[in-house]
């Protein structure tokens, strides 16, 4: 096995001889101690180099659930077998996980309550606001799903306040529960007259499924799923649907390559099946709020 010293690693790798120090000591780059001398093992360097590459070329994406993003993500990944990794697990614990460094990009729609709008407050809760770039992805149509013919005679979020009722909830965390908590306030409807608040479906189309069902009379959710499993749908909210990216990945060749599968004429094609969404503004940059 061949064996190189720190100065001959960083001719090797070109990179300073301190770096190479620095690296050793946090545990970073494989190295062995040899009479009290840090040695690097070539095979081992040539191993580590090309782990974190792969890495490099690796993203992963966590947040809200969307077919259309999983379209996208999909066709991307046809290109490039499969370097994207979709992970969702709602708009806040996706925010969570680029918190901890744990995911590359989070897909959110969180609505400020307050100013009963979609603005990057709630994100700066979880990330320095000069620390992350946020990208307008779309916007889409939120609303109650309904067994066909609407059997129960539901018209409103107000209706679902009657015992006869049974509503499917999405699960805690997620943009669209909190959009639909906050539509309960709006029209002052206690939850506990909700029969089935607690009851919780972890995506869109489980959701929808649970009214196809029967297992609920109404659920909450985009139009797209609606649409998809034949359901009547009521609309009660267009939604902005944001990609927030750390501003240290933003410029990494996948990264910036992903994006251009959301520019408008590309899209345009994928979205061709998709309804209840809404292009305006796809792509645009966000201004971090203050």
């Amino acid at each position: 096995m061949e064996l190189l010293s720190a100065k001959e690693l960083s001719k090797y790798l070109k990179i300073n001889e301190k770096k190479i120090y620095k690296l050793a000591q946090d545990g970073t780059i494989p190295h062995v101690k040899i009479g009290g001398k840090i040695a690097f093992a070539k095979e081992l360097i040539d191993k580590w180099i090309l782990e974190n590459t792969e890495r490099e070329k690796r993203i992963l994406i966590a947040g809200s659930d969307d077919p259309l993003l999983r379209r996208v993500i999909d066709l991307f990944n046809g290109e490039h077998q499969g370097v994207i990794y979709y992970a969702p697990v709602g708009s806040i614990n996706g925010l969570k996980l680029l918190q901890a460094h744990a995911a590359n990009m989070s897909c959110v729609h969180i609505l400020d309550m307050e100013k009963k709008s979609y603005t990057l407050t709630y994100i700066n809760r979880y990330l320095p606001k000069d620390d992350y770039k946020a990208i307008q992805l779309f916007h889409r149509n939120q609303g109650l799903f309904l067994k066909k013919n609407n059997p129960k005679g539901v018209h409103s979020i107000k209706d679902l306040a009657d015992r006869n009722v049974a509503f499917m909830n999405r699960n805690e965390g997620s943009g669209t529960r909190l959009l639909f908590d906050f539509l309960l306030r709006e029209d002052n409807i206690d939850r506990t007259a909700i029969n089935g608040y607690g009851k919780e479906a972890e995506s869109h189309m489980e959701a929808g499924i649970a009214v196809l069902k029967g297992e609920a009379d109404a659920a909450f959710g985009i139009e797209h799923t609606a649409h998809i499993l034949d359901l009547d749908f009521i609309p009660l909210f267009q939604e902005r649907f944001d990609l927030v990216i750390p501003a240290d990945c933003f410029h990494a060749p996948q990264v910036k390559y992903f994006l251009t599968f959301f520019e408008q004429p590309a899209l345009l094609h994928y979205i061709k099946d998709f309804t209840g969404y809404d292009l305006k503004n796809t792509g645009v940059i966000l201004e971090t709020d203050a």
